[in-house]
């Protein structure tokens, strides 16, 4: 289900639900005084820090600084978006939600998508079929078999064959009932230039689907049993499918990935799997494509460090460095495993074992480490280029978001380099203004007990904590769910301004403070999109508190069909506005009741029938 589901509910199911009996069900808790104490399912430790308060119905890890309430333990341990963990609870406690009925046209865009998944789903079934039991599929176990794998492992993610034909899909979606546009629309079937019918899009390989983290297929890969070229080939971005925001095998590795605390980042199909079935179940690969920022949110959620394993040529390193860079301005810490040249991790695992792998993911380096020893090595002995070479370093190492760690590597710069340690000191204080003047400064979040009291939780993330955080003001009680999500949405770009002001701008908004800032994001909207930092140091200190909190907001919690929820958002305030006109409507009749003023009493009776 997708439909809005009422505040009134959530906040019954938060209620109702016992915080350390469901904690209990994955942690070992031992009371402690009010709390109740065990060891961190977030992250390694020895000692206990993490503690379950049942008065405020709140966890909290000492250690790694995770909290929030019942509803955020069951995303974090389950990986569910913020609507399934209500649902989730609300069916466990015996809740009936009540969601709203969905509109005609969200109604057939739920049933298009449900018909999209079941396209694949089916699609999936008709290949994994081809490579276990027809004839034609031979050839491509043979290339398992050569590859080291059986029927296990492709019965464990579902691989596939595609017959070398050019309608083999094609006609077997049409005998089972399903449009040929809808197969257009996934990218598993295209037309034909001559405009005389389709054609499969995957012919003659191996394929294996790519699962969202609810386990439905999304899309599929598909890799060639030569040398041909390209050895690839991927579904293109669909309704149900954007692969900057998807993970080979994070579907199986999530589990894992929380309780080791890390992910092996590869980027090949076969090495996730190599590694997967080699026991290092923490492992998943990008869909061929560099490592995104939303990638890197959603690995945020799980882990607390990346281990990087691209290949060991020059664009393996590049992309290395990049993915280097994404994951440092989201705080996540990176390192690196360096295999023999020639080397990727399938075939490692497969000459060298297992147990050759875990001494080098035990002595695995810090990915900033390679960085400086490569960026040094290529610029040699020239002055001018050492000097280019120490400053790309310097500005990487302004990057980190801990000071003591930038201090640690100018250090160690210095003694590589040769360069007295003060001066890359003033060249980073340097590096850090120009930032300034491009970046304006949002100030740390306050302190817990002032900014997220817990009767009134605001379901996001501030960066480098994961406390769950409340937008307030002293005369404002909290704003509803729907305006908190809308103005995130808007103020990072996932809807327009244009779209915000065709629904109605401000108006949507009741709370002041929230019309206040949604009327300080349209006024410096340019070209329909915000740009915060051109903005943020013109507010009050209030407003950038606000602002700040919506910034950092972490949206991948959220289901990711954005669609979806801005048409929920907008559907609740107006729901809301239509509610509080009917109450003044009511107020008035009252008033010229009292008063016995027929006429007005009869034009206000005939508005509350109209807004009924």
């Amino acid at each position: 289900m997708t439909g809005q589901i009422a505040e009134s509910k959530i906040n019954e199911v938060r209620e109702q639900t016992d915080i350390v009996e469901l904690i209990s069900q994955y942690v070992s808790l031992k009371r402690s005084g009010v709390n109740h104490m065990g060891l961190c399912p977030f992250h390694s430790e020895k000692s206990p820090s993490f503690s379950v308060n049942a008065a405020r119905q709140f966890f909290h890890c000492f250690g790694c600084g995770v909290g929030g309430d019942v509803f955020s333990f069951l995303m974090k341990t389950e990986g569910l978006t913020f609507p399934d963990a209500v649902r989730r609870l609300a069916e466990r406690i015996g809740i009936d939600l009540e969601e709203r009925t969905l509109t005609p046209e969200e109604e057939l865009r739920q049933q298009q998508q449900e018909r999209f998944y079941r396209v694949n789903e089916v699609a999936a079934s008709y290949f994994h079929q081809l490579l276990m039991e027809h004839p034609a599929g031979d050839p491509a176990r043979k290339y398992m078999k050569s590859r080291g794998y059986g029927r296990t492992a492709a019965g464990e993610y579902q691989i596939g064959f595609s017959l070398n034909s050019w309608e083999g899909l094609k006609k077997h979606l049409e005998e089972q009932g399903f449009a040929a546009n809808d197969a257009r629309t996934l990218g598993l079937i295209r037309p034909r230039k001559q405009n005389d019918g389709d054609y499969d899009l995957f012919r003659g390989r191996l394929i294996f689907p790519i699962y969202d983290l609810s386990g439905q297929i999304v899309a599929f890969a598909g890799r060639v049993l030569d040398d041909s070229k390209p050895k690839y080939i991927n579904s293109p971005e669909s309704p149900i499918y954007s692969k900057g925001r998807v993970l080979f095998g994070l579907y199986q590795a999530r589990q894992a990935m929380r309780k080791s605390g890390e992910v092996l980042l590869v980027e090949g199909y076969f090495d996730q799997l190599a590694l997967y079935r080699a026991g290092f179940p923490q492992v998943v690969a990008t869909c061929g494509t560099a490592l995104t920022v939303d990638h890197a949110r959603i690995l945020k959620r799980y882990v607390q460090r990346v281990v990087l394993l691209f290949d060991q040529d020059a664009a393996g390193k590049q992309a290395t460095f990049k993915a280097m860079t994404v994951l440092q301005e989201e705080g996540i810490p990176a390192v690196v495993i360096e295999l023999p040249s020639g080397d990727d991790p399938d075939s490692f695992i497969q000459s060298q074992g297992a147990e050759a792998f875990r001494i080098r993911l035990e002595k695995a380096r810090s990915v900033m480490d390679l960085f400086i020893d490569d960026v040094l090595s290529e610029a040699g002995s020239g002055i001018e280029q050492k000097v280019q070479g120490v400053e790309r370093i310097v500005g990487q190492i302004a990057r980190l978001s801990s000071e003591l760690e930038q201090d640690l590597y100018l250090k160690e710069l210095a003694r590589r380099s040769g360069i007295d340690l003060e001066q890359l000191r003033q060249l980073k204080k340097r590096i850090n203004c120009g930032q300034q003047k491009k970046k304006a400064y949002l100030p740390p979040p306050p302190p817990e007990e002032e900014y997220f009291p817990p009767e009134t939780p605001f379901s996001g993330t501030l960066a480098g904590d994961s406390h769950e955080v409340a937008i307030q003001t002293k005369d404002n009680p909290g704003w509803s769910r729907s305006e908190k999500t809308l103005l995130c949405l808007f103020l990072q770009n996932y809807v327009s301004q244009e779209e915000i002001i065709v629904a109605g701008g401000i108006d949507l908004f009741i709370h002041q403070d929230a019309r206040e800032v949604a009327q300080i994001l349209l006024d410096n909207s340019t070209g329909g999109k915000v740009d915060l930092q051109s903005f943020i140091d013109k507010l009050d200190p209030d407003k950038i508190r606000l602002f700040t909190a919506l910034s950092i907001y972490d949206q991948g919690q959220f289901s990711e069909n954005i669609d979806a929820i801005f048409r929920d958002c907008l559907k609740s305030l107006q729901d809301e506005q239509a509610k509080r006109k009917r109450g003044e409507s009511l107020d008035k009749i009252r008033q010229y009741e009292q008063g016995k003023d027929t006429e007005n009493l009869n034009d206000s009776l005939k508005e509350f029938t109209n807004l009924k």
